[in-house]
């Protein structure tokens, strides 16, 4: 079978909305606490409790219509469409907030696509409308600090021996997963990683590409499910693999 997990900020949506909902309510100091986090001062973890606690008291109406103005690779709503006329499972792993994502898939009509990723608490402030940011990580990897919301763990943990698994990202947090995915369409940041590390990948601007492609993939599909030409890879077997023996 084959799975599908995709990035949310940066990749659904056209700008990392958890950057900029950290520093539009907490200011300068958030960038110089992402800027920590990139350099390896800190963890993810410790990243998003300093930007949370920077942001103080938020005003919840205009959070909320911060979030609602954000914008979405429209895109997005038909390969969803095409995945389910396909039966390809996709998820969307992130190391963001659940409270803004699903908000925003919920606001464009998908908000039934499964996510992973960190917990925004928003805790009331008094009889006010305003709230506190509190993080929760339900799903850290104790031998990782890269991600608060482990990427890796999500592909390993939904897929099984036989899957064929493709990840589509842009961004920092998505360097780790592509070296555990057969397939990889990838942008931006993600993309010179990719070729940095010489992994294969295909580029791609929106998810219309990323449809096109996989149609023409799947022209071969046979009658069973698998596809003809599309193959596990094998450095990312032999990772999936090595993670599981405990290597």
């Amino acid at each position: 079978m084959i799975k599908i997990f995709t990035d949310f900020d940066g990749t659904i949506t056209l700008q990392d909305v958890g950057d900029a909902i950290f520093e539009t309510f907490g200011g300068e100091q958030c960038k110089n606490i992402v800027q920590a986090y990139r350099e390896g001062s800190i963890s993810a973890v410790d990243c998003f409790r300093q930007e949370c606690n920077a942001c103080h008291n938020v005003d919840l109406d205009k959070l909320n219509a911060f979030i609602d103005q954000q914008n979405i690779d429209s895109s997005f709503i038909n390969f969803v469409a095409y995945c389910r006329q396909q039966h390809l499972d996709c998820y969307i792993v992130s190391d963001g907030m659940d409270y803004y994502i699903k908000r925003i898939l919920d606001l464009h009509g998908v908000g039934d696509v499964p996510f992973f990723t960190n917990t925004l608490r928003l805790v009331p402030v008094g009889e006010t409308s305003h709230v506190r940011f509190e993080p929760e990580f339900p799903y850290t990897d104790e031998m990782c600090n890269r991600c608060a919301s482990c990427k890796r763990n999500h592909l390993l943990t939904m897929c099984g021996e036989d899957d064929i698994i493709i990840y589509v990202g842009e961004g920092y947090s998505d360097r780790c997963p592509v070296q555990y995915a057969d397939v990889v369409f990838a942008k931006d940041d993600l993309l010179k990683y990719c070729q940095q590390e010489n992994i294969s990948n295909y580029e791609y601007k929106t998810f219309a590409d990323i449809q096109k492609r996989l149609s023409h993939i799947l022209d071969n599909r046979r009658a069973d499910g698998s596809v003809i030409g599309l193959h596990k890879r094998r450095n990312a077997e032999r990772a999936r693999r090595d993670v599981f023996i405990g290597e």
